[in-house]
């Protein structure tokens, strides 16, 4: 299990970047053109962020964070509720993440920035509803 407000690296493809909770296999979740325009999509258990680059990126997972990251290129929010005991975090074919948090409806905040020059920056804030 990854602690909460540290940062991991996670090799993106596909442009995608799934949170999701229930099991340790990510769900299928299908990208509508406006789900394209629109930058997310849903599905059962899970939302897909749109990666910007494939490639390496930095992740953080905050829960009720108060701060938001410096240089903000994109932030995306949207419902997310949690039913299990661990949230998962991952990209089509890389290593998934696990994160504790407690179950409950919460507002999920993508927050991209291009602030390092070798990578992207990725913070997923889980914030109470």
């Amino acid at each position: 299990m990854n602690d909460l407000n540290k940062t991991y690296s996670l090799s993106i493809s596909y442009h995608q970047i799934t949170v999701y909770t229930g099991s340790e296999t990510p769900p299928v979740i299908d990208w509508t053109d406006d789900a394209i325009q629109q930058g997310f999509a849903t599905g059962d258990q899970g939302i897909s962020f749109e990666g910007i680059n494939n490639g390496k990126a930095s992740i953080v997972v905050t829960l009720n964070s108060h701060e938001t990251p410096s240089s903000v290129d994109r932030a995306i929010t949207v419902p997310f509720t949690h039913t299990s005991g661990h949230v998962y975090l991952t990209s089509v074919m890389a290593q998934v993440l696990s994160f504790s948090i407690p179950k409950g409806d919460y507002q999920l905040t993508c927050y991209y920035t291009s602030q390092q020059p070798d990578q992207d920056l990725y913070c997923f804030d889980f914030r109470s509803a």
